[in-house]
């Protein structure tokens, strides 16, 4: 698991499909591995302290990232137009994560709710359940 770039995120919010859509569609090569947090290799590879979280984690280069953190370490594989996300950097970090936390809480209830949109067979190999 050491080599792999995993993005766990909530397979139930539309918005958090939708991103995970966006990242496909914008992705320099196919690196990037997703889980829905709701999957049993979810629960079974997510650190104890981190499975209270229903939003976004990210596994890369052996670490977990969480929340605009998480989104940060993407950044290097969208394509080049996107660099300009790293503009995230400058705002502070308590900033950032009151900002996500702001939209996380209220994303349900924004964009609504749905099944998993990743169980598509031309997306199985890069999908982790």
């Amino acid at each position: 698991m050491q080599d792999k770039i995993i993005l766990y995120f909530d397979g139930e919010c539309v918005l958090c499909n939708k991103t995970v859509q966006w990242i496909l569609n914008n992705e320099i090569k196919p690196v990037i591995l997703f889980c829905p947090l709701q999957s049993e290799y979810a629960h079974s590879t997510i650190p104890d302290n981190l499975n209270e979280i229903d939003s976004v984690v990210l596994y890369y280069n052996g670490k977990h990232y969480i929340y605009l953190d998480a989104f940060i370490q993407i950044i290097p594989y969208l394509k080049w137009y996107w660099k300009i996300l790293y503009l995230l950097l400058l705002m502070p970090p308590f900033c950032r994560r009151k900002i996500y936390n702001y939209i996380s809480k209220n994303r349900k209830q924004w964009f609504g709710t749905t099944e998993c949109l990743m169980n598509k067979e031309k997306l199985k190999e890069r999908v982790l359940m």
